[in-house]
């Protein structure tokens, strides 16, 4: 049984470092949104400031238009990826849940053999005892 637990265990923990892994990936890629998504929101001031200089230079309305858009593309691809975040911390969760189980019913398992092994010695050692003082008052 010992085997198959700390197999279990080995799966789990290999399991949560992949799972690990895949987190660190998604939280990079997050920080890169918020930074593109800070970026253009820069940038958008700066062209705002320039069009307040400059009125007659440009039409700002069309420039305004693809502002938006890429901003609620990029805010929705950040939602889906903290979504995404957020899921994979739930199965992490359920996998280190799933290996602490594994780890106390392992630790249980050994020391009710401990318990057993210690028992058997101590049975031994008070027949010892009882039989050296059945010899001594004997004679």
């Amino acid at each position: 049984m010992r085997n198959s637990l700390a197999t279990l265990e080995r799966i789990k923990k290999f399991e949560l470092d992949e799972k690990r892994r895949l987190l660190v990936i998604e939280l990079e890629r997050e920080e890169t949104l918020q930074k593109n998504l800070k970026e253009l929101i820069s940038s958008y001031e700066q062209e705002k400031e320039f069009v307040e200089q400059n009125p007659s230079l440009c039409d700002f309305g069309a420039y305004t238009e693809q502002y938006l858009k890429k901003r609620r593309r990029l805010e929705k691809q950040i939602r889906e990826v903290q979504a995404k975040i957020d899921q994979l911390r739930d199965i992490m969760a359920d996998i280190f849940k799933e290996q602490k189980t594994y780890s106390i019913v392992d630790e249980n398992r050994r020391q009710r053999k401990q318990k057993e092994i210690d028992a058997k010695e101590q049975k031994m050692l008070d027949e010892i005892g009882t039989n050296a003082y059945i010899k001594k008052h004997q004679d």
